[in-house]
């Protein structure tokens, strides 16, 4: 898979951040009502799994999904099959570089590679892979991880909170929520 670059300038500002879904259909039934309420595009860093993965995404998400691939995706074929059928929803392959909301963002899905991607580059830096939530600064971009919506850290083999992030353009903020007894709840993974 190669690079996409694009622009999208006419895009809301708040950005959902999905990543290691791994076929947690579940939980995304949770998380996907409250993400349409509250964000205006969804940003998916791989992991998805399946292909029935992006069905759900694209039915229970109606605004724009941008999806870049994870180590776990293995039937691209019917990945980018599936997505097709969707005009909302648009796959990058393994980086997405675009203008969001006049905020510029890159995703993947590997932290190694985030922490060499020169915060200069970007307004936002997401990835995931290690199923853990956080954000830095360095400079004046942020780099997030929106952890597990599996809800499971497999480096010590325990469940973990079922997460994702909302970067807001507007006011270059991140912000946090999980799921807490079926219900979405907001929460610092750094606290």
């Amino acid at each position: 898979m190669g690079i996409s670059a694009a622009r999208d300038d006419d895009a809301p500002l708040r950005i959902g951040l999905l990543s290691d879904i791994h076929d947690h259909v579940p939980a995304l039934k949770r998380a996907l009502p409250w993400l349409q309420q509250h964000t205006d595009v969804l940003l998916v860093l791989g992991d998805l799994v399946a292909p029935f993965v992006m069905k759900q995404l694209a039915t229970h998400y109606t605004k724009r999904i941008h999806v870049v691939f994870g180590n776990n995706d293995g039937d691209l074929y019917r990945l980018c099959a599936t997505a097709a059928g969707f005009p909302h929803v648009k796959v990058h392959g393994e980086l997405f570089r675009n203008v969001l909301g006049n905020r510029s963002v890159i995703a993947q899905h590997y932290p190694g590679i985030a922490d060499v991607i020169d915060p200069a580059a970007a307004d936002l830096i997401a990835f995931g892979h290690d199923h853990r939530a956080r954000r830095s600064r360095r400079g004046d971009a942020w780099f997030v991880n929106p952890g597990a919506l599996m809800g499971y850290d497999p480096v010590v083999d325990a469940e973990v909170s079922a997460s994702w992030a909302v970067y807001d353009g507007e006011s270059h903020t991140v912000s946090f929520w999980r799921l807490e007894g079926g219900e979405v709840a907001g929460w610092d993974p750094e606290g």
